[in-house]
């Protein structure tokens, strides 16, 4: 496709149509230039596409949602599951897959927070970028959403989030650099809300600024449905194509190139870009070409993810794993309509119709056989036009846990908890599964608790009465038999926590969130988001950051450093050993934070730098290495607009969450920077002794002052330690006229230009 040559044989009015959609899914053709039509559909974690004349949706594989995938903290996972869901869409004509969404899980009420992966931009975007390789390598492009802020349902078309700069840079906008650089995916996708008062889809400095001109994205721009205000405005900040279809703006598009109000080079720049990621994603059919994929391969992928996502919370007297043997002609009580109604997605526009599923009553009988007599309870109602009654069903699912040996009790969150479109307003479980757990755990004292949710959810009230709890997030179609073979040991839990699980509602960071009458929304805690909130204040959390137990134990040790001065763009490189001292199989995440134990700003206790998945027999041992460079120091400053690092010790902290860091190491960062300080007439003049230039003026208008006052020497030393808390503006008074007004100004203009 010679892009150059098609641009200039096209007509006005043929560039302007193409700036938006031809329907929900799918672009305009331009069959008189030969130029195709590409298909787009949703993914997150899974092929959502739509029949554009039935509408009726296309059966796919239901991989784990993207949190679920998240508490993998496997790459290599993610990019199999991209690679999969690539498959499927080469074998249903998709050519762009609208996913994966990287935004961050900033309040646990977030009602799209599972199709986000975590808290941590770090995580969250080494996770989408794996993902994006995964779809792209199979020619797919992946279109990662939604740029930026997206982190709330509630008014989502029409909120203003107020972020400071730094907030923005450090957490909201990092991890999709970090996917940008380390995937280039082919198309990004706009989100509906303003940041700072500009929409996302007019922004120029978010998408010419930083996404083109800081990143080097050269990808296709595209916005969410109907998210265009201005289609003007858009295409002039950096904007290529509108979705769905909008007549109007195309007119509005012609209208203005002839006006002059738009440059026409603007329009043939967004051309540019459409043309060029229609020939990336439009390839020749081959002869032979079958569009099909092994779905028994692709569910069984689904499988290990939920498998490897499942997170073991608390496991006392070492319940699990369950034996067979130790069960035979025993009884076991499976209670909870989720044991056979499987919670498997959330709900909106990207679920996907499973082609095969499975549950986890059903993998349970299977796997235990008939040596082990197994009950079942519904135990409460997931549906309000059921017909059971509730205290019916709490009776006879109290009467069989009181006779059985041991109790596997399924609950979650219902349906309308994790969904587009309406935040969560708690995070507690429906109030007859609390009852239900508490009920049961009176009369039985080997009770398993199994949790299927999106968003953490509040335990504390219910805690107790559970020896053992697992939480499998919403894990897709095969989770059934995932979970039957954690609970029997066939597999050990190897998951860990990508998001905080806070003791109550109101020891979240967003609690006192607050949008006004006009709609703005201030991210008051700042770069303080999660884990960095709760480790800053030392605040007790029902379970941290990269939390998970395992069936075996491991001991970290033997952590060196390959120096101890890290100068600027120097990389770092870190190592220590970890072996398997328990009895089972099992794989350790290894998790890398970085403390900056002396800052001159209000910095995060710690943050997570760098994570890898290893896989330990029993007794065996291996050595984990990391790589990291000065980046990894950095932190955003908005007085030079820049990323800086400041000079300084720093700790090296390994291990295995954020509150349970057995290893750490001491490093020195040499860094060039050096902290601008705004010198202005309220600037202490302590703060001017600090400066070189400024010191040898400031510290003998101090000594005149004091000695102006007093000739005791004693009271001028305590004079001098008052006056330098004092504005430096003050001294043309205090002074007596000796320091002048032209003085002072002289003084202003060397500080700030040293």
């Amino acid at each position: 496709m010679d892009i150059k040559k098609l641009i200039n044989e096209m007509t006005l009015e043929e560039k302007a149509s193409l700036c938006s959609g031809k329907n929900l899914w799918e672009t305009k053709e331009i069959e008189r230039l030969g130029i195709p039509s590409i298909t787009f559909a949703n993914g997150p974690y899974g092929l959502s596409k739509i029949n554009c004349d039935s509408y009726d949706p296309v059966p796919a594989t239901c991989f784990p949602t993207p949190t679920a995938l998240a508490a993998t903290w496997d790459v290599n996972l993610a990019y199999s599951v991209g690679k999969a869901i690539g498959e499927e869409c080469l074998a249903e004509n998709v050519n762009i897959l609208f996913g994966p969404a990287v935004n961050i899980q900033r309040s646990p009420l977030s009602g799209r927070n599972f199709q986000y992966f975590s808290e941590d931009p770090v995580l969250s975007g080494e996770m989408g970028a794996a993902f994006i390789n995964g779809i792209q390598s199979e020619g797919i492009g992946a279109c990662v959403k939604y740029y930026i802020g997206n982190n709330q349902e509630s008014h989502r078309q029409n909120i203003n989030n107020i972020i400071d700069e730094q907030t923005l840079n450090e957490i909201y906008l990092s991890n999709f650099e970090r996917v940008i650089k380390n995937s280039n995916p082919f198309a990004v996708m706009v989100a509906y809300n303003k940041i700072n008062g500009i929409p996302c889809t007019e922004n120029d400095y978010l998408l010419i600024d930083i996404l083109r001109n800081r990143w080097n994205f050269d990808g296709l721009v595209l916005s969410d449905l109907y998210a265009v205000n201005s289609i003007i405005n858009s295409l002039q900040a950096g904007l290529d194509l509108e979705f769905p279809n909008s007549p109007n703006n195309t007119k509005q598009i012609i209208e203005a190139v002839l006006s002059g109000t738009l440059d026409s080079s603007i329009l043939d720049n967004a051309i540019e870009d459409i043309l060029n990621t229609i020939s990336k994603v439009i390839k020749p059919v081959k002869e032979c070409e079958c569009n099909i994929y092994d779905k028994e391969k692709h569910n069984d992928l689904a499988r290990e993810v939920a498998e490897d996502s499942i997170v073991l919370l608390k496991n006392k007297r070492n319940l699990l794993p369950l034996k067979k043997d130790r069960l035979k002609n025993r009884k076991l009580a499976i209670i909870g309509e989720y044991a056979k109604e499987t919670r498997c997605q959330g709900d909106g526009n990207s679920n996907v119709i499973p082609i095969m599923f499975e549950n986890a009553y059903d993998e349970i009988v299977k796997l235990v056989g008939s040596s082990v007599k197994i009950y079942y309870e519904k135990g409460y109602n997931t549906s309000k036009n059921s017909e059971d009654d509730d205290n019916t069903l709490l009776a006879d699912a109290r009467k069989t846990a009181r006779t059985a040996d041991i109790v596997i009790l399924f609950v979650g969150t219902p349906q309308y908890y994790d969904k587009e479109y309406a935040d969560n307003v708690n995070l507690d479980l429906p109030t007859d599964q609390v009852k239900l757990i508490k009920e049961i755990g009176k009369v039985q004292k080997n009770l398993i608790v199994v949790l299927s949710n999106g968003s953490p959810v509040t335990i504390s009230s219910w805690a107790k009465y559970a020896d053992s709890i697992l939480e499998t997030w919403l894990p897709g179609q095969a989770s059934g038999g995932a979970l039957a073979e954690i609970l029997f040991g066939i597999a050990n839990p190897s998951g860990k926590l990508p998001t905080t699980f806070p003791i109550q509602l109101s020891d979240t960071p967003t609690y006192l969130d607050y949008i006004d009458s006009e709609n703005n929304l201030q991210y008051k805690e700042g770069v303080f988001v999660g884990y960095r909130y709760y480790d800053k204040k030392n605040m007790n959390v029902e379970f941290p950051f990269g939390f998970g137990l395992s069936y075996t134990t491991f001991k970290y040790s033997s952590l060196t450093l390959d120096k101890d001065i890290l100068t600027d763009n120097d990389t770092l490189e870190i190592k220590l050993k970890v072996k398997n001292t328990g009895k089972y199989f099992g794989k350790e995440i290894v998790q890398l934070y970085i403390k900056n134990t002396d800052s001159n700003i209000l910095r995060p206790e710690k943050e997570l730098k760098a994570f890898t998945k290893v896989s330990l027999f029993p007794d065996e041992e291996k050595e984990v290495s990391f790589l990291i460079d000065t980046k990894d120091f950095s932190h955003y400053d908005i007085n030079t607009n820049s990323w800086v690092i400041e000079s300084g010790p720093y700790e090296i902290l390994i291990g295995k969450s954020s509150r349970d860091l057995p290893l750490s190491k001491n490093i020195y960062v040499q860094s060039p920077y050096l902290p601008k300080t705004n010198y202005t007439r309220d600037t202490l003049a302590q703060d001017f002794l600090i400066n070189p230039k400024t010191k040898e003026i400031v510290e003998p208008l101090l000594s005149s002052a004091a000695q102006s006052i007093t000739s005791d020497t004693n009271a001028q030393e305590k004079l001098i330690n008052y006056f330098k808390n004092i504005p430096i503006g003050r001294f043309t008074t205090l002074s007596n006229g000796t320091f002048t007004e032209k003085m002072l100004n002289d003084l202003l203009y060397s500080a700030n230009e040293a």
